[in-house]
């Protein structure tokens, strides 16, 4: 990893966040064209180790000619959202290497030697993997085990192993959620079910909670995920 570091110029965590980028998902492209700046939206595809990132060209249909803005050796800026890992937006700047129309209309660019990041969230969250079970609110039901990835005092998000038999969260469900690690086994959280993404192996659910602050806070405290 040091040496990855050292010849792409980045630090283990720009390329751990780089790493976190997942092929089909949505990235924003920034082009210079002749005479304007022009914001463009197409599909990550991927990348090729450190050699170079691929995106989907984007529809011409869409958003008009584009190919002044993207040809060999010119630069764009990437903004793409890793709202599935940390709540963050990042960007870095790409130079164009190459331009492939068959099989696919794919764009081949450099790899970031920088990159910028903007927490999209209003508050922190404490990174964690804490186990917990979900239990549904109104008919007192289990419905599955979870992940806590990342929690503050107003909500949580989570992930569940797609291949995992039994039943899923649904959208606008009211839930308990009870911490395997909590000393106190009779506490529990209480939440809605806001959003639903998943990838090759995961589903993740965002869970706004309705159990007053201090409640939360006392609980996270009880886990050791903030002091005071």
């Amino acid at each position: 990893m040091a040496i990855l570091q050292e010849k792409v110029g980045l630090t283990n965590e720009a390329l751990r966040k780089i790493r976190s980028m997942r092929p089909g998902r949505p990235i924003d492209l920034q082009l210079t064209m002749a005479s304007t700046t022009k914001r463009v939206r197409t599909e990550f595809v991927g990348m090729d180790g450190t050699r170079c990132m691929i995106f989907r060209y984007p529809d011409e249909g869409k958003w008009g000619s584009l190919g002044d803005g993207i040809v060999k050796d010119k630069s764009m800026i990437a903004r793409y959202i890793l709202e599935d890992d940390t709540g963050e937006i990042i960007a870095f700047k790409v130079k164009v290497i190459l331009v492939a129309t068959k099989p696919s209309n794919l764009i081949f660019t450099s790899f970031p030697l920088i990159i910028q990041s903007h927490d999209l969230r209003v508050e922190s969250r404490a990174q964690t993997r804490i186990a917990t079970r979900l239990v549904d609110e109104l008919s007192d039901s289990a419905i599955c085990d979870s992940v806590v990835l990342d929690i503050s005092a107003n909500g949580c998000r989570m992930s569940i192993d797609k291949g995992a038999s039994g039943a899923k969260p649904k959208l606008r469900q009211f839930v308990k959620m009870y911490f395997a690690a909590s000393k106190d086994k009779k506490m529990f959280l209480t939440g809605t079910i806001m959003n639903s993404k998943s990838d090759e192996v995961s589903l993740y659910y965002g869970v706004k909670f309705v159990t007053p602050e201090d409640e939360v806070n006392k609980l996270l405290q009880d886990l050791m995920l903030v002091t005071g």
